[in-house]
């Protein structure tokens, strides 16, 4: 666990592919997903703090395994990404262990080197997609060292009527986790003001003289824990620009509000095909210790919630061109 050198500013790290039985640096990319029209996004926080922790990662990542296929064949053609917070250093490890994920995904982390406290956020990454860059924006203000963790992923666009040939453009994805409890003055409006200037980028204004290095993206997407239980998180996605996925269904909208905990916001060239909730009623059985002295309880285990929190997925279509 080392904090960023930077607060609030790109810090590039590695991400990695497995490889002649090892987890490797990678490179450079050459992935050619030609025309690609989707993008699945599934963001899920497992709670650190809750006993268990090895137990109910595993059946975490059991869970999506399924959810995404664990064999080497895709059953898709739609390229998914994996946003995970909350996650810790024996988290990283289990990751690195399972064999889906060695064949399907790139990973961003392999320790904690890259968070700025003893928890944090970890992308998985699909391996035919074009991957340009992963860095990190450490908040400031932070009381818990909270970041965003972007991939920049490369896209090509359909040629349209504007536009005689293919263009090569970048998508956005942040996988973050705000700031939690109360403060004063409120950090999460500040932390996702800052999230989305680097996803509207440099024609937002504020933020080039930060990010100079970095393109303007086609379209940018930020998931995860948000903790939006107070008032001032109620308008601040709108403030900052982006659309809520959850809410494009008024029936949703009406029903559950703006204070979810989770949420995938969005800006640019996409619209949500479908949005779904996933890991409801996910429990794992935990066996007690056996007892060593004569008297034993009748009870053998209990049964353990894998995290208190749902999650999200979310599928995407690219569009043709953006409206200004």
């Amino acid at each position: 666990m080392s904090q960023p050198a930077h607060t609030s500013t790109p810090n590039p790290q590695s991400f990695y592919t497995w490889v002649n039985q090892t987890w490797q640096p990678v490179l450079f990319t050459q992935r050619s997903h030609s025309h690609l029209q989707t993008l699945r996004l599934t963001t899920w926080n497992i709670d650190f703090q809750a006993p268990c922790k090895t137990e109910r990662m595993n059946a975490a990542l059991s869970y999506l395994s399924k959810l995404h296929g664990d064999t080497t064949t895709n059953t898709t053609n739609t390229p998914s990404m994996i946003f995970l917070q909350e996650m810790v250093s024996s988290d990283l490890v289990l990751i690195q262990e399972k064999q889906w994920i060695r064949d399907r995904f790139f990973i961003t982390d392999l320790s904690d080197v890259n968070w700025g406290a003893r928890y944090g956020t970890t992308t998985l990454i699909d391996k035919r997609l074009d991957v340009q860059r992963v860095f990190r924006v450490l908040y400031s203000p932070s009381r818990m060292q909270r970041d965003a963790l972007f991939v920049d992923i490369n896209i090509d666009i359909q040629p349209t009527e504007s536009t005689s040939s293919n263009e090569n453009r970048i998508i956005r994805l942040g996988n973050t986790h705000l700031e939690s409890l109360v403060s004063r003055p409120p950090l999460r409006p500040m932390q996702l003001r800052r999230a989305s200037e680097f996803m509207h980028g440099h024609d937002h204004g504020q933020v080039a003289q930060s990010q100079d290095s970095l393109p303007t993206p086609y379209a940018a997407v930020l998931a995860g824990d948000m903790n939006a239980f107070a008032s001032e998180d109620l308008t601040a996605p709108e403030e900052c620009g982006l659309s809520d996925a959850f809410l494009l269904s008024d029936r949703m909208k009406e029903k559950f509000g703006c204070s979810r905990m989770d949420k995938v916001l969005f800006c640019g060239g996409l619209e949500v095909k479908s949005l779904e909730r996933i890991g409801a009623e996910q429990k794992i059985w935990i066996d007690y210790p056996q007892e060593s002295d004569s008297e034993s309880s009748s009870e053998t285990g209990e049964e353990m919630w894998v995290t208190d929190h749902l999650g999200l997925q979310v599928e995407f279509r690219i569009l043709p061109s953006v409206e200004t």
